[in-house]
């Protein structure tokens, strides 16, 4: 009688498990991206005007202070649209 060929993972570990390495690599992934998400949030903040950022509760000096809090929950949330921040714009020079 033949015996069945070996799993082609080592008996110890259950499929979809991941090795050390592996959980390593994704956790560099993990901070790579959200590092790359904050530079990009903090260059939206910064390219809109005081006014804008005040709206928001925010000011432009706490800009890296504010977005370094954010929680993951806090970075599936986009930024303003271009398009947004212009049509504010019309409306705050149509108001003075």
């Amino acid at each position: 009688m033949f015996k069945p060929t070996p799993p082609h993972l080592p008996a110890n570990r259950i499929p979809g498990q991941h090795n050390r390495k592996s959980g390593a690599f994704w956790e560099w992934f993990r901070t790579a991206f959200r590092n790359r998400e904050r530079r990009k949030m903090i260059q939206t903040l910064q390219g809109m005007d005081d006014r804008l950022l005040r709206d928001i509760g925010i000011e432009r000096s706490d800009i890296p202070r504010v977005v370094d809090v954010f929680t993951d929950r806090e970075w599936a949330v986009r930024p303003v649209s271009p398009d947004v921040e212009q049509s504010y714009r019309l409306r705050c020079d149509r108001a003075a």
